[in-house]
Order: C-alpha cells, then structure tokens, then sequence
C-alpha cells in the first residue's frame, strides 16, 4: 500500500460514538507488527469523507506529522478529523508520548478551525478513545 493513497469512504454511516469510529479502522490497524497512523476525514455533519495512513513506525512508536496531517485536512475541505494508531503490544492505554502528541495536535487543529475529535488507539481486542476519557488525556 503506498502511504500517500487516500482510501475515499463517502457513502459512509455518520461517525456517532467512539465505537463505530474505531469500527471503522479496527481492520487496517489491529494486527500490524509496527505502529502506524491514520486519520479519518469528516464533514461537519461527522460524515466519512477519507481515511488515510499517515505515518509507518516501528514496533514501539509512531510520528505524528501535523503538518501533513493539517496539510491533508485542508486538501479535503474535512471540518474534523479522528486520529488512530496501534499499539502491537495489546495495551491500548496510551503513553506519555501518545498524550502530548495528541495536545499538540489538538492545539495545531485549532489554528486552522479543524475539529480533533478523538484519538483512538487500537490494540488486538480493544481500543482506547481520548475523547471518552478526556478529562486528562489531552493534557500535557
């Protein structure tokens, strides 16, 4: 798969809880060996308008790229965006790293009136949604 291809999914249910959101891309992330993000594409009304993988890791970790993820945000007129990534080792709790990466994102969205609506982290039988455990999750 190249990192660069969009995978549209208009036609898509609207995004309505943390669950059907991480439905969505339980299939692409939760038997990977390395870590890798992804970012759902929304409309205003929560609809799907693309999904696509931002960033490959490796097994431990994983780079957010704001830039691009914003870059991409732009390109597809998206009012909000859900962020994903895996944790292979099963635990979907996230990590320092995953906390202040995800306030940082949050802050960059703001800039450009973009809704971060969720991180979702998904491991090989759960997940773990920032927005559903907000009070300190997007705090750095």
């Amino acid at each position: 798969m190249k990192e660069n291809q969009s995978y549209p999914l208009l036609g898509e249910s609207q995004i309505t809880n943390s669950y059907n959101a991480a439905n969505l891309l339980y299939n692409d992330l939760h038997d990977l060996d390395h870590e890798e993000s992804w970012v759902l594409f929304l409309t205003s009304a929560n609809t799907p308008i693309a999904k696509k993988m931002m960033t490959c890791g490796t097994l431990t970790s994983v780079l957010l790229d704001n830039r691009r993820i914003i870059k991409e945000a732009i390109l597809c007129d998206a009012a909000g965006i859900i962020l994903y990534h895996n944790h292979p080792s099963g635990n979907c709790h996230p990590g320092k790293e995953d906390i202040s990466g995800t306030a940082t994102l949050k802050e960059c969205c703001e800039l450009f009136n973009i809704s971060l609506l969720d991180h979702i982290i998904i491991s090989r039988k759960n997940f773990f949604s920032f927005a559903e455990n907000s009070k300190n999750t997007y705090q750095k």
